[in-house]
C-alpha cells in the first residue's frame, strides 16, 4: 500500500451515505416471517436487483418481475418499492463526515450501485450530491461494483491515483476490489472505530 496522502474521498450511498436495511425494510411491510425472506431473497438479493441497479431492467420492469416471484399482487410490490425509496433516509454523521472533508480541501466522490429512479428519488430529496466533484453509478454506467470497471470509470474519467484516494463502502467484496487498484480501504460498518479510521486518514 502506498504512503501517498489521501486527496480523494470516495463515498459508497447505500448503508454508508443513506440507511440500506432490507430486513427492517421487509419487516416493514408484512409480518409475514415466510415473506419478508422471500423478499429478501427474491428482491433485493436477486440477479435482477442488480439488473435494475445497472438499469437493465426498469423499475417497472422489476416491479412485474419480482410481483411474479413473489406472488403478490403488482399494487403491493409497487408499495414495497415505494417503501424502499422512502427507506433511504440520510446518516447525519456520514454528511458531516462529507462536509469534512470538503473543508480539508479534499475532493470527494461518489461510487454507488443504484437505479436511475433510485437516484433520481434521493437528488430530488437531498443537496448533499453538489458536495461532490464527481458522481459514478451503475444506473449510468451499466456496470456495477464489485466489478472493476466501474472503478476503472471512477478513475479514468476524473484523472484519479487510486493510491491517493480512499474508498468507503459497506460491501467487503467491494473494498476487495478496490484494494486491487492500490485504494485504501474503509469497510464500513457504522460504528464509531470506522468514522475514527476515516478521520486519521483525512488528517
Amino acid at each position: 500500500m502506498s504512503n501517498l496522502k489521501v486527496k480523494n474521498v470516495i463515498f459508497d450511498l447505500g448503508a454508508v451515505m443513506f440507511d440500506w436495511n432490507p430486513e427492517k425494510i421487509t419487516q416493514g411491510f408484512t409480518d409475514d416471517i415466510e415473506l419478508q425472506k422471500k423478499i429478501q431473497s427474491e428482491l433485493y438479493y436477486h440477479k435482477d436487483w442488480m439488473d435494475f441497479d445497472c438499469a437493465l431492467l426498469t423499475e417497472e420492469q422489476a416491479i412485474e418481475r419480482a410481483s411474479n416471484r413473489l406472488n403478490i399482487k403488482l399494487e403491493q410490490t409497487q408499495k414495497l418499492f415505494k417503501q424502499t425509496k422512502e427507506s433511504l433516509i440520510l446518516i447525519t454523521r456520514t454528511f458531516e463526515l462529507l462536509k469534512d472533508v470538503k473543508e480539508k480541501n479534499l475532493n470527494a466522490y461518489c461510487l454507488s450501485n443504484i437505479s436511475p429512479e433510485l437516484f433520481k428519488h434521493l437528488r430530488d430529496q437531498y443537496e448533499l450530491f453538489d458536495l461532490f466533484d464527481g458522481i459514478v453509478t451503475s444506473g449510468v454506467e451499466n456496470v456495477a461494483k464489485p466489478g472493476k470497471r466501474i472503478f476503472e470509470i471512477l478513475f479514468e474519467r476524473y484523472n484519479l491515483n487510486p493510491h491517493e484516494c480512499l474508498f468507503i463502502d459497506d460491501s467487503a467484496a467491494n473494498t476487495a476490489t478496490a484494494n486491487k487498484f492500490g485504494v485504501a480501504t474503509i469497510t464500513f460498518e457504522g460504528k464509531k472505530s470506522c468514522y475514527n479510521a476515516i478521520l486519521t486518514h483525512i488528517q
